[in-house]
C-alpha cells in the first residue's frame, strides 16, 4: 500500500541532516552534542524543543529517511523499541523521574510535524500535568469486540 507523504516540496529534513552530520541549514536546531546513541539503524538525541515543564526529552530515529510508522523496516522498528526501552532505563537513573512515556505521531491529524520518523521518550513527574485528560468512559464490549475484529482484518499473517 502506497502512503500519503505530508512533507513539502524541497523539505530539508532536520533528522536526516542530523544523521549526516551536516549542520549547515541555519533552520535545523539539532547540534551534535544532542546526540546519545548512533548506529547503522538508528540515532537517538536530546529534542531541540522540550515538552515544559521537563525539558530533556528524547528522539529516537532511524537513520534513513521513513517519514511514517507504516513504512518502518522491521529491523529497524525493532531496534528503535530496543532502544526506547534503553533509553527509558537510562532516564530513571540519570534524573529519577517518578515515570517515563513514549509518544509517536503520524500525518497531520496525528500531530506529527517533522516528516520523519520519531519516537518520543519523555521524563515525566506526579502532578507534571503533561497528560492531563478527563477520564475516559468505558468502551461497551461489544464495540470492542468488533473493532477488534475489523483489525484482525487487515493485519499481515505472521
Amino acid at each position: 500500500m502506497e502512503f500519503v507523504h505530508h512533507a513539502p516540496e524541497g523539505y530539508l529534513c532536520p533528522f536526516c541532516d542530523l544523521a549526516r552530520g551536516d549542520f549547515s541549514n541555519p533552520r535545523n536546531l539539532c547540534r551534535p552534542g544532542d546526540v546519545i546513541y548512533s548506529d547503522d539503524l538508528v540515532l537517538a538525541f536530546i529534542a531541540s524543543h522540550g515538552f515544559e515543564p521537563n525539558p530533556g526529552h528524547v528522539l529516537i530515529t532511524p537513520r534513513e529517511h521513513v517519514e511514517l510508522l507504516y513504512e518502518l523496516p522491521d529491523d529497524v522498528a525493532a531496534r528503535i523499541m530496543t532502544l526506547t526501552r534503553d533509553i527509558a532505563i537510562a532516564i530513571k537513573l540519570a534524573w529519577t523521574p517518578d515515570g517515563v512515556s513514549t509518544r509517536q505521531h503520524n500525518e497531520p491529524a496525528g500531530s506529527q510535524h517533522v516528516w520523519h520518523y520519531h519516537q518520543h521518550v519523555l521524563p515525566r513527574w506526579h502532578d507534571d500535568g503533561f497528560y492531563f485528560t478527563p477520564k475516559r468512559p468505558i468502551v461497551d464490549p461489544a464495540v470492542r469486540a468488533r473493532k477488534a475484529d475489523e483489525l484482525r482484518a487487515f493485519l499481515p499473517k505472521r
